[in-house]
């Protein structure tokens, strides 16, 4: 009975031969030669040259999630609080890397490193606050159905 050339299938692990030589162990892998064989690897057929489209449920998108207002303001307040958390912590830990001097005065460099430090992240704070403000003023404007402001 007679297979065709796409069924005959090789064996993917080798066989190997152990050598001994001066006391160590060499392995030779002998190589498999099957003729006439046909790689392994399945050919794909082109139907038709369209793009492919993914069907359901691959191309569906969620539905609007209803959240109250309120729990949307809380979380809102809570991600920003816990920015300005880590911003006035970043703030400390910075001004604790400018070391004091060996007087309890600070000389004129550290003071004005202090003084930067302090400006950077006060603007940081700052910049946190109104991105909070704008969040829940976007909010409000959203429970009213207003989406854009022209």
């Amino acid at each position: 009975m007679d297979t065709p050339k796409s069924a005959r299938k090789c064996s993917m692990s080798p066989s190997t031969k152990a050598t001994y030589k001066d006391g160590k162990i060499g392995v030779k892998r002998l190589k498999l030669e099957v003729p006439d064989a046909e790689p392994i690897i399945p050919k794909c057929e082109v139907r038709n040259a369209e793009p492919m489209i993914p069907v359901p449920p691959y191309c569906q998108t969620l539905g609007p999630i209803l959240v109250s207002q309120s729990y949307l303001q809380r979380l809102i307040l809570e991600c920003w609080e816990a920015e300005v958390k880590a911003c006035e912590k970043a703030k400390k830990l910075q001004q604790l890397e400018i070391a004091p001097g060996p007087g309890p005065v600070p000389t004129l460099i550290q003071a004005s490193l202090r003084r930067l430090v302090t400006d950077r992240w006060d603007a940081e704070l700052k910049y946190c606050e109104e991105a909070k403000q704008a969040q829940l003023l976007e909010l409000l404007l959203a429970a009213h159905g207003i989406s854009k402001l022209v």
